[in-house]
């Protein structure tokens, strides 16, 4: 049978939707509708497409008009609970998705999107049973089994929620959403009641995730050394260093050094422990002896964990102690490494767990185009030799400006010696917007916006060498600018970018101070960790202002005094010492500092994520300018320049701060976190991350 014109019309117009023609499609629905203003169909499809371009009120007028000629149509009740969904109204989308579900009741997206509903008005039983049913009708829907586990993370069901997570790697081992959840999972929840009879399935799942690259692992450490070191194995090791036996000849020691899961967290995790440092530490040493008695054979039986062990002295940047001792032979290996005429992997391997191969020029020449049969020594040769000239190249691809002011030289000059923090990985997310990274940031509050912002001009002032960039890499239709005072942090950032094959930024070698030369305003304005070490910090932030557009969103990262009165406290013990920024005096710091247990300020100090890397540790301890705030002074801030407050973005310290102040829905008040701080001032060990607009005058 011939179709009709109205047929044609609308296939055509459905044709041209598809392939995003919108005003093709648009003209021929229009005159569709003119043949027929009660067509289902094309009322349905043409809703759609204008919900899609952001016309929902206009789409929403043709889904009611749809909705009261054929009531029990199932797609375009959901389609009319979509549209009340994306606008946040979920009161009014429920019955349009449970009507879609009544009629249909195997329709996937309406029970979906009421889990979703259900999860965000905290009734997550109810959501369950919705997703539940997703999964009855599609066994194999992954966004669903994500969705369960977060539910099942909220309700703090750790198994459960890693169970969801296993649902999915069943399906899709390299699925995104599993990937970064599980990863969440373990870096928000403590593994508890381990043991050896226990953990088969735990360090399958471990080495899983260490083998990938796509992962922040430093995320997963905590939870980790749980699987590698049981309770009794720390108290036999601890046992040993008591009695000060030779580690190399016990079993237990042995069975560790040799297990695959060990060696890739020493080359993708930094390790934040005091014993596991000190039981490496030794080991060191002994491999080290073993070398002066060349007990090779020995040596390379261990050859990977060696590898690995100098994969994380370089992640560390080198910050374990070294006795004198080992100094001095360090110094008559390298010159016996650079005379020889062959290429010893072990004495090379021993001696990148002491120093960075790329000191030595000899070194450098020696091994750049060497390839060994073991892929861990070139792995070795490219961290430590290739990423650093290949740094040095990319330092002459950015443009620079003077920078004058006197502190941001002292500043520069530190980040110059210490690029802080080099990093390894980095959780890989999936593309999205600005505005839903926004809103998952000052969840509880939500911004609305009359239009999705698409394209946006972003700077990241500070943005050091490259770590919080990577997120961004993954913001559709952007434009970034990343502004650091260091250009080896810059030189950095740019190589880790250039891996993540990013086309969407721009670096530029200036101080913050400059930034008001440039002539150019940003939509989006990132600046954490920087204004607490400028002179004044209050003229930086005016200076963001001033390039921030009018309907502009800022981003900015404080210390905490409360936060932070354990550093303050330590660097008034060690004035004293008069410890000056090298490794050495890094390292000897250190030491201090873990041996007096006597004083809990330094105890605690201990347990800070910046204490196991030289250039953090010198960040947090020896940085030669900082300031810190209180939330009342940072109110006062914001009161002065005209922001309003939208928001913190650590999401793990809102569920207690919501059941103490129910009646701040959006909790924003800075009044009622300044009370909860006080009662809790280590909230905010990081700092303050937050975020706020100009307000309206």
């Amino acid at each position: 049978m011939k179709p009709s014109l109205i047929e044609i019309k609308i296939s055509n117009a459905f044709k041209n939707h598809n392939n995003n023609k919108f005003s093709e499609a648009e003209k021929l629905y229009e005159e569709a509708l003119k043949i027929d203003p009660n067509h289902i169909t094309c009322l349905n499809y043409f809703g759609v497409m204008l919900a899609q371009t952001n016309r929902t009120d206009r789409a929403e007028q043709l889904f009611l008009k749809a909705n009261r000629i054929q009531p029990n149509n199932p797609f375009v009740n959901n389609n009319l609970g979509n549209i009340y969904y994306e606008i946040g109204d979920y009161n009014k989308a429920i019955p349009y998705y449970e009507a879609a579900i009544s009629f249909k009741s195997d329709f996937i997206d309406p029970n979906l999107n009421l889990g979703i509903i259900f999860i965000n008005q905290e009734k997550l039983e109810k959501a369950l049973d919705y997703l539940k049913k997703v999964i009855q009708i599609q066994p194999t829907n992954i966004r669903s089994y994500a969705i369960i586990a977060t539910i099942y993370k909220k309700q703090r069901n750790f198994k459960s929620a890693l169970d969801s997570y296993q649902k999915i790697f069943e399906i899709d081992p390299e699925n995104l959403l599993a990937t970064t959840g599980v990863v969440d999972l373990f870096s928000t929840s403590l593994i508890k009641n381990l043991n050896k009879n226990n953990s088969d399935e735990l360090i399958k799942i471990f080495t899983f995730l260490y083998k990938k690259n796509s992962i922040n692992h430093n995320l997963l450490f905590s939870n980790v050394k749980k699987v590698l070191f049981f309770d009794e194995d720390y108290e036999e090791m601890e046992n040993f260093l008591k009695d000060d036996l030779l580690l190399l000849s016990k079993h237990l020691v042995i069975s560790i050094l040799k297990k695959e899961l060990f060696h890739l967290v020493l080359q993708k995790s930094l390790i934040r422990d005091k014993f596991l440092e000190e039981f490496l530490n030794i080991v060191r040493k002994e491999f080290l002896s073993l070398l002066k008695k060349k007990e090779f054979n020995y040596i390379k039986e261990h050859i990977n964990f060696i590898l690995s062990l100098a994969a994380q002295s370089f992640l560390n940047e080198y910050i374990f102690f070294q006795s004198k001792e080992e100094i001095s032979f360090i110094g008559i290996l390298k010159n016996k490494i650079e005379k020889s005429k062959d290429i010893n992997e072990s004495e090379i391997a021993i001696f990148a767990c002491y120093l960075p191969l790329n000191q030595s020029k000899i070194l450098i020449k020696k091994l750049y185009n060497y390839t060994s049969s073991n892929d861990l020594f070139n792995d070795i040769i490219k961290i430590q030799i290739k990423d650093i000239l290949e740094e040095k190249k990319l330092k002459k691809t950015i443009s620079s400006t003077e920078i004058t002011d006197e502190v941001s030289k002292k500043v520069r000059d530190q980040y110059e010696e210490n690029p802080y923090p080099r990093w390894k990985y980095i959780n890989k997310i999936t593309p999205t917007n600005f505005l839903t990274n926004l809103n998952n940031d000052i969840r509880p509050n939500q911004i609305f916006l009359d239009k999705k912002l698409t394209t946006n001009n972003i700077l990241i002032a500070g943005c050091g060498t490259g770590q919080q960039l990577a997120t961004h890499t993954f913001y559709n239709d952007s434009n970034i600018l990343a502004v650091d005072l260091s250009l080896s942090s810059l030189a950095l950032a740019k190589r880790k970018m250039n891996e993540l094959s990013s086309k969407n930024i721009e670096f530029l070698h200036s101080d913050l101070l400059n930034l008001k030369k440039i002539k150019k305003r940003f939509d989006v304005i990132e600046c954490v960790g920087v204004l607490h070490h400028m002179d004044d910090p209050e003229s930086g932030l005016a200076v963001l202002l001033d390039i921030l557009e009018p309907q502009g969103y800022l981003k900015l990262g404080l210390y905490s005094d409360l936060a932070r009165k354990h550093i303050v406290e330590t660097r008034n013990f060690i004035k004293k010492y008069n410890f000056k920024n090298s490794i050495n005096d890094i390292r000897n710091c250190r030491e201090l500092i873990k041996n007096k247990t006597d004083h809990n300020f330094l105890v605690k100090l201990t347990n800070n994520y910046d204490f196991y890397t030289s250039s953090s540790f010198r960040d947090l301890v020896l940085h030669v300018k900082e300031h810190r705030f209180t939330l009342p002074k940072i109110s006062k801030l914001l009161q002065k320049y005209n922001l309003q407050f939208l928001g913190f973005t650590n999401a793990s310290i809102k569920k207690d701060y919501s059941i103490l102040y129910k009646d701040d829905k959006k909790h924003i008040s800075l009044k009622n976190w300044h009370e909860f701080e006080t009662k809790h001032p280590d909230i905010f060990q990081g700092m303050y991350q937050f975020w706020v607009k100009k307000s309206l005058k």
